[in-house]
């Protein structure tokens, strides 16, 4: 699973809308719409109800989203825990 997908559909749910992820992320909207119809394929899922007014979560697409949040901040963590120093004090 691409991990820039999956960050990509977390900020999406988050601002509700292709548009407003596209300035967040700094990212063209087309190529958000094509990140997320591939997460969506790849997962054999529809995570997003496209309306008039934005994008809406379907209730697989809450689940995966739950997930991906979590995993997002585990990668975070583990990034934030070897870049601050913590293996660099250490004697090997």
């Amino acid at each position: 699973m691409n991990l820039s997908h999956m960050k990509n559909a977390v900020e999406v749910a988050k601002v509700g809308s292709l548009g407003k992820a596209s300035e967040t992320l700094l990212i063209a909207t087309p190529n958000i719409s094509r990140s997320i119809k591939e997460l969506e394929a790849e997962l054999g899922i529809t995570i997003f109800e496209r309306t008039k007014k934005g994008m809406k979560l379907t209730p697989e697409g809450e689940e995966f989203i739950n997930y991906a949040k979590s995993i997002l901040a585990q990668i975070d963590a583990v990034e934030k825990f070897y870049k601050d120093g913590s293996l660099k004090n250490s004697v090997f």
